[in-house]
């Protein structure tokens, strides 16, 4: 992964300095952090990548519930508990068990995964519920867990085995899976939801679909090393914090990931939880907003391009995506557009993607450049400990709390109140 501030970020080495100097004592914390192994602090999330123990349990387990039966596993879980998941999935495109999602409520989806499972067992094949919870109460996840567990046990005697629970230790959700004798991962309670795709939240159900969860890490220590040094050229993370920083304090409020490729969508997605949930409290945040390219240049580049200049981007594109020859048709067909000619559909791509950066340039507009060799593990966990780590500092520089949400909590109680 390689990252850009020197095109028109708006900032200079002397701001990052600057920056640099007042972190300094929040780095030797995240640095005494990435050592904790028993997470006694909320950013000894930042040891996950490198939890040997905790990476080999999950793996186990994982080989474990792998059989040539096993067609499905159906995810469960809302938030944290599954955007991470499916973010790296979608970029990844494992050739492994497939995965299922099921977050919001939403009966289509409810009645659709209820019809294939029974199919499934019909045809002699298994599914695995993952049931994915830290306090173990959320309401959207009790629900769906309910209901498709209702009808594997209609399915099936041994319903129990074809449960995995994770969880913080001492949740109601363990003492459930407890009396049932179901394999229980532990999610550390010190870890937010948010912060959760290296542990076993995110790490066993991307080991069941496929994914090399060693190069996940490998990917995400490597970032983890570069990003906690107090090196102003070589620090992506406090590069870009101090650019989307800089922009905050001129009056920008909103930072828009702008993505370059249609298989980083969910990155998005995962961006916009991780931005809004850690850094939107008292009164501060910064707006997240997501773009695809080259789509959202047909929707919405017009408003980013001559409207209020109220927007930082970053900009992420892929190197290496495999690429495909346009052909010719005949003259009359090609013609329409002869700059295409003899090009690729990598060509085309980069070709948007230079011209989009050249118009931000002509207005001055600020961004930041991340570039990805490729959609690998390796290049998936970088790019995501290096955001993971970018709102921590962000959120050290707006004076706000990066792990907590006290606010989400009450539209749950609401909801309970109604549901009463």
């Amino acid at each position: 992964m390689k990252f850009n501030y020197k095109e028109t970020s708006n900032i200079e080495r002397r701001d990052i300095t600057l920056i640099s100097k007042k972190l300094e004592p929040y780095f030797n914390t995240l640095k005494k952090a990435a050592q904790d192994e028993e997470y006694g602090m909320d950013e000894s999330m930042l040891y996950l990548a490198d939890d040997n123990k905790m990476r080999a349990q999950v793996l186990k387990l994982a080989r474990d519930r792998q059989s040539k039966n096993l067609k499905e596993v159906m995810v469960i879980g809302i938030g944290g508990s599954n955007l991470g998941t499916w973010a790296v999935e979608d970029a990844i495109r494992p050739k492994g068990v497939r995965l299922s999602y099921f977050d919001t409520a939403h009966v289509r989806t409810l009645n659709e995964a209820v019809a294939r499972m029974k199919q499934v067992f019909k045809d002699g094949n298994t599914v695995l519920l993952n049931i994915i919870s830290k306090s173990g109460s959320t309401n959207e996840t009790v629900m769906n867990g309910k209901i498709l567990l209702k009808e594997l046990q209609k399915i099936t005697e041994d319903w129990s085995k074809h449960i995995v629970v994770t969880t913080q230790p001492g949740s109601k959700l363990e003492d459930w899976a407890d009396e049932y004798d179901i394999d229980i991962l532990p999610n550390p309670k010190t870890v937010s939801g948010r912060y959760s795709v290296f542990c076993p939240v995110g790490i066993f159900p991307l080991a069941m679909a496929g994914c090399d969860i060693r190069k996940l890490h490998k990917g995400a220590s490597k970032m983890l090393t570069k990003c906690l040094e107090l090196d102003v050229e070589s620090n992506p993370a406090l590069q870009s914090a101090t650019a989307v920083y800089r922009a905050n304090q001129r009056d920008i409020p909103m930072h828009n990931l702008f993505l370059f490729d249609q298989d980083l969508e969910r990155i998005g997605k995962w961006f916009r939880q991780v931005t809004g949930e850690s850094l939107g409290k008292g009164g501060k945040g910064i707006m997240p907003i997501v773009s695809i390219g080259s789509t959202d240049l047909h929707s919405t580049v017009q408003l980013y391009l001559s409207g209020p200049k109220n927007i930082f981007t970053t900009f992420v594109s892929v190197k290496d995506t495999g690429d495909i020859k346009i052909p010719a048709i005949d003259s009359q067909l090609d013609d329409i557009v002869p700059e295409l000619e003899k090009k690729s559909v990598q060509q085309v791509m980069d070709a948007i993607y230079k011209g989009t950066k050249e118009s931000y340039k002509n207005r001055d507009l600020p961004f930041v450049e991340v570039i990805l060799d490729k959609l690998s593990e390796e290049e998936i966990g970088a790019f995501l400990q290096f955001k993971m780590i970018e709102t921590m500092l962000l959120a050290k520089l707006l004076d706000v709390n990066a792990f907590n949400q006290p606010n989400v909590e009450e539209y749950k109680v609401i909801t309970r109140r109604l549901l009463k």
